[in-house]
């Protein structure tokens, strides 16, 4: 691992919160926008490591000990390690040109630039130079991340280092990897084969009808694909949907994309739910420039089957609308019947365990042994409860939400709130905010030095960033991860003595909030049509799912006779 000459300023705080004591989400809330546990676990102990190779490096063995093991809770512990970090950020090793590579990189870096021959920092540099900008792609098993890793050491210390790297040229020999009809790999760096890229598919439509700029199924998928950039999470779904399809129709059926039939597709269906063989399609989460990646997690479920089809279904029927396809095979398809839960109810937290969990909250922004920035953290996360929890919003629908969608409505028995949408389906609708939430906008604006809503421009998020520029919107993602790192701390502090109140917390995520929101609306009587307008869902049979009446009613009526 190189070592940064610097940490920046979010990386020194991230430490001393750690040093301190501060629990992981807070601490990924505060420094890294929100990341979950495991990440900023990850980052800290990636920054522990530069510190001890720092401290080794300018032969300090007590600083090395003190960032070579876990942390520490004495107070003892807590000054020494603040003063070791106060006098390594001062200090900095200096790398000279007959420095071993070992001293300065990682030992997975360091041993392949080993096995090259190369031992010193000059053998590196000469190397490079020789090679030109590609040259990492003839070492066995060396990617650009750890490429980049060796670029910014000379790029660091170019002032005392003395060695410089000219990365303006081409090496001749450069090239880059392109998949064969043996590996796998995703969509992204995957380069069809001549004779099963599809610009002769059996389904291809007459090429002069043709609507999209395309000449083969890679390319054609590509511009679906383009039409979902600006959808995140919808452009990851559909891309792994699409690339675990064509891999399979190449690899396995040794057929075009586009020339596949309605019994392909069954077949298809039919592999998805034991993918075969296990080394080629199946491995564990891993990067995707990684040499591990494969399409497949394991064996697809009822559900992801049917969500797949539907995907694939939709490809082929942009394909054939733009004349790239002559049919859509998928439509051949006999009608299959999943089982299908009712996974809405089952993800709700009764009305007993959500105030429990309000509770906690409320108590958490009060805590007295809480610092500043953890009290702030607590405000934040009981806000976003009370505003997913009151609206129902969706995830994508709660980053968007800014100050001008709201609106005052004069009525005869007061000002009303409202709250402009536009959710799935790019459709519109209005959500009624109570007076009870308005304040709390407020506080939350006022928390973030922000005008309140009588005299704000209208572009503020309510829900911002908690570092850096405070008026933007913070990320799906991270909004994500924060409420599941509050789920799992709220677990740990209310499922003490019940499990199963743990068990549940931590399955907990925010779309849990939106069908709380809609079953406690039944539960207490609001009309099923108001629920359906708050949501925004396009058929009453959809809000539907919230009536617990008969299933309520059958299982008070069984437990009544069951003998004690």
């Amino acid at each position: 691992m190189a070592i940064a000459k610097r940490f920046s300023p979010e990386q020194t705080a991230l430490l001393r919160g750690w040093i301190q004591g501060i629990a992981w989400p807070v601490l990924g809330e505060l420094y890294l926008s929100g990341a979950d546990r495991l990440e900023t676990q990850k980052r800290v102990k990636q920054l522990r490591l530069q510190l001890a190779i720092k401290a080794k490096r300018l032969n300090m063995p007590d600083h090395e000990r003190i960032w070579g093991h876990e942390r520490g809770y004495s107070p003892i512990w807590i000054e020494s390690a603040l003063k070791s970090l106060d006098s390594l950020s001062r200090l900095q090793p200096q790398p000279k040109p007959d420095s071993a590579i070992n001293d300065w990189f990682m030992a997975t870096i360091a041993n392949r630039l080993n096995e090259a021959g190369l031992i010193t920092l000059t053998d590196l540099a000469n190397f490079i130079n020789q090679s030109g900008c590609s040259w990492w792609q003839s070492l066995p098993n060396f990617g650009a991340k750890s490429a980049t890793m060796v670029e910014s050491l000379f790029k660091d210390y170019a002032d005392t280092l003395g060695l410089s790297l000219d990365l303006t040229k081409h090496s001749q020999s450069a090239h880059y990897p392109v998949i064969r009809t043996s590996a796998i790999t995703p969509f992204e760096r995957f380069l069809p084969p001549v004779s099963l890229d599809g610009s002769m598919g059996s389904n291809r439509a007459p090429i002069e009808r043709c609507k999209v700029d395309a000449t083969n199924d890679y390319e054609a998928i590509t511009a679906w694909l383009s039409l979902w950039l600006t959808r995140h999470q919808t452009f990851r779904a559909y891309r792994k949907e699409a690339e675990r399809f064509l891999l399979w129709s190449i690899f396995t059926q040794s057929k075009s994309f586009s020339s596949l039939t309605t019994v392909d597709c069954a077949e298809y269906l039919r592999f998805v739910t034991n993918p075969m063989p296990v080394e080629l399609w199946v491995g564990q989460s891993s990067d995707r420039s990684s040499a591990q990646w494969r399409p497949f997690k394991g064996p697809l479920k009822p559900i992801s089957i049917r969500h797949a089809k539907v995907i694939l279904s939709a490809l082929c029927d942009w394909l054939v609308g733009q004349r790239y396809l002559d049919s859509n095979p998928f439509a051949g398809l006999a009608p299959e019947h999943y089982p299908k839960r009712n996974s809405a109810i089952e993800k709700v937290l009764s009305p007993a365990l959500w105030e429990k969990v309000i509770e906690y909250a409320e108590k958490q922004t009060n805590h007295p042994e809480h610092s500043d920035s953890a009290l702030r953290y607590y405000q934040r996360v009981l806000f976003i409860l009370l505003l997913a929890y009151r609206t129902g919003l969706r995830l994508d629908e709660l980053v968007k939400a800014k100050t001008g969608d709201l609106k005052v409505i004069a009525s005869p028995e007061g000002d009303q709130y409202w709250l402009d949408v536009v959710g799935k389906g790019q459709k519109h609708r209005e959500v009624p905010i109570s007076p009870s939430l308005i304040d709390a906008i407020n506080r939350q604006l006022y928390a973030r030095n922000l005008p309140s809503l009588d005299h704000t421009s209208g572009h503020s998020y309510l829900i911002g960033k908690i570092r850096g520029d405070i008026s933007e919107g913070v990320s799906a993602s991270a909004l994500a991860r924060t409420l599941k790192s509050f789920f799992i701390e709220a677990a740990q502090a209310l499922g003490n003595n019940d499990p199963a109140v743990a068990n549940r917390l931590k399955k907990a995520s925010t779309h849990w909030l939106r069908h709380s929101h809609g079953s406690h609306a039944v539960a207490r009587g609001v009309p099923l049509a108001i629920v359906r307008d708050n949501l925004g869902h396009s058929d009453i049979s959809t809000t539907s799912i919230y009536v617990h009446t008969d299933r309520d009613d059958r299982y008070k009526a069984m437990a009544d006779t069951t003998p004690k």
